[in-house]
């Protein structure tokens, strides 16, 4: 060997020896890495042929051939598809973490739901005293069961309802129901509520939430006889007879960003067993607790958009729906103690057809927050959830839902959209989506931003006008909703929102600071307001 030769090799493998941080690989690099890792670690011959079935892009791909290549440039592998492939030893490390998280035919798995003991919960029942409805709801009983990602506090709708003084058995209506924070506040202070939401999962959820009159020993029967079944098969997973469901629904290539190869067989296994429940009630909170406990234990990261880490580290799943499972117990334990509470209804339909399900003078108080222009799409949040708990099975089932949403995103925007009308008589919408255009007019991306705020303000306006006839009398409608900006233009959205108001007819409106929130995309600080308006 001659000493440029070996200067080169030297070179080489100084360079694989800075291992990049595995968190920050293209994901298409991390999930062919994991599995070749896992082949390695079972002796199998890895092929082009496994990463085309595992990744969904033709083996002749490039994008897919130089995935495998930057692998072995960036150190995680020594070798290549032809005379195979070994682990770098500063990877060992690494190695040994993936084949864990993802060997279910070894893993040691908590039988702590046998017993329905937690660390967390044997520490609190030491000391635990009875709780006052309030203090229930403050402390996030039944709230936590499944949060979601612009969920106001807990303490507002409390707040609220006191500073109004809305009475028991009045009627709350929630517009946007999301997970259920406003229905389950009111029936903690015994008022019955309406929530309204596209989102089938999101109905789902504020249903189940909402929904108290459960049979707690036959509850923690099920849960241990659920749980002994999938203690006792999952280490024979690849023998069982399952229906594949959501494995099979959702597209291949979407199913792996979200979850690993192990979880995949883990949650499908438990979905398995949770469905053969009979009690439909009983059925749907462990449904809950699976769906959250999934979404918990996958790659997805909100920051708000949604993110894919691979190799970051996350609690297991089954430790995530034994906990999961045991809260919701206690938390029903402490709320039949009371015994006294509302009555919630959850409809899966845009709030715009409000009229078909409350007739006119119905409604003592109406709160919500409602989805910001700020481009996020929702149902991108929810997907995993909703192929999982068979709410969609193609996305021509998505594109149904998405096109009943209020239009926050340049993704909700369909030929067929045309609440953008409603708001062209309203200057500040058109001053901003003129403003917008000119900071957009010049690219080509595809993304129509002007018109996002057209359509979202046409909905908004749509939605204030739907629920005007439908209250009574001195009835107020609160929104919790933020200023935004998009490309750099600064959206005053809740004093468009205020002048909506009055042009349809609502008095006394008027905003009320919230919270002052930072932006994610930039340093501007944005106000979070509550606008106040009353029929």
């Amino acid at each position: 060997m001659n000493i440029k030769q070996s200067t080169i090799e030297e070179i080489i493998k100084s360079e694989k020896e800075k291992i990049t941080n595995p968190n920050k690989l293209p994901f298409l690099q991390a999930q062919v890495l994991q599995k070749i890792y896992l082949d390695l670690f079972d002796h199998k011959r890895i092929t082009i042929e496994e990463l085309s079935k595992l990744t969904d892009y033709p083996k002749n791909s490039k994008i897919l051939n130089d995935a495998i290549e930057s692998l072995d440039k960036k150190g995680f592998l020594d070798g290549n598809l032809i005379t195979g492939f070994r682990i770098s030893e500063n990877c060992l490390d690494l190695f040994s973490k993936i084949v864990k998280k993802n060997d279910y035919k070894h893993k040691k798995y908590s039988t702590n739901i046998l017993q329905f003991i937690t660390s967390e919960n044997f520490t609190l029942k030491l000391f635990e005293e009875e709780q006052t409805i309030s203090k229930l709801n403050k402390y996030g009983t039944v709230h936590k069961w499944y949060d979601y990602l612009e969920d106001f506090p807990f303490s507002l709708i409390e707040d609220k309802i006191k500073e109004y003084k809305i009475k028991p058995n009045s009627l709350v209506v929630e517009p946007f129901v999301g997970s259920g924070t406003t229905c389950v506040s009111a029936n903690f202070f015994q008022c019955n509520s309406i929530g309204f939401d596209a989102n089938p999962l999101m109905t789902f959820i504020s249903e189940t939430k909402t929904t108290w009159d459960i049979n707690l020993a036959l509850y923690k029967k099920l849960v241990i006889k659920i749980a002994e079944q999938f203690l006792e098969k999952i280490h024979n997973y690849d023998s069982l007879k399952l229906t594949k469901g959501f494995l099979e629904n959702m597209p291949k290539k979407e199913l792996n960003q979200w979850l690993s190869p192990a979880l995949q067989k883990e949650v499908n296994l438990l979905k398995n067993l949770v469905d053969e429940i009979s009690d439909k009630k009983i059925k749907n909170l462990l449904l809950l607790a699976l769906s959250k406990s999934c979404l918990d234990a996958s790659y997805a990261s909100f920051c708000p958009g949604t993110t894919f880490y691979p190799f970051r580290e996350k609690e297991e799943f089954w430790d995530l729906f034994t906990k999961k499972a045991i809260q919701i117990y206690e938390d029903l334990e402490k709320v039949q103690r009371h015994n006294h509470y509302g009555k919630s209804t959850l409809i899966n339909d845009t709030c715009l057809n409000g009229s078909k399900y409350i007739k006119s003078n119905m409604i003592d108080f109406i709160v919500t927050s409602p989805p910001y222009p700020n481009d996020l799409e929702y149902t991108r949040q929810t997907r995993l959830e909703m192929y999982l708990l068979n709410f969609v099975k193609n996305m021509d089932d998505v594109q149904q839902i998405k096109k009943k949403m209020v239009k926050g995103s340049t993704k909700l925007i369909f030929k067929e959209s045309k609440s953008e009308v409603f708001a062209l008589k309203f200057n500040d919408v058109k001053i901003v989506s003129d403003k917008i255009y000119e900071q957009t007019k010049d690219k080509n991306w595809g993304f129509d931003y002007p018109r996002m705020i057209r359509e979202y303000f046409g909905d908004m306006y749509l939605c204030l006008k739907e629920f005007f006839p439908l209250m009574k009398k001195s009835t107020h409608f609160l929104l919790v909703v933020g200023d935004q900006t998009v490309k750099g233009v600064y959206i005053p959205v809740c004093d468009i929102l205020v002048e909506m108001a009055q042009e349809i007819g609502y008095s006394n409106c008027k905003k009320e600071l919230f919270r002052m929130r930072r932006s994610t995309g930039h340093n501007i600080l944005l106000p979070e307001e509550i606008v106040i308006i009353e029929k």
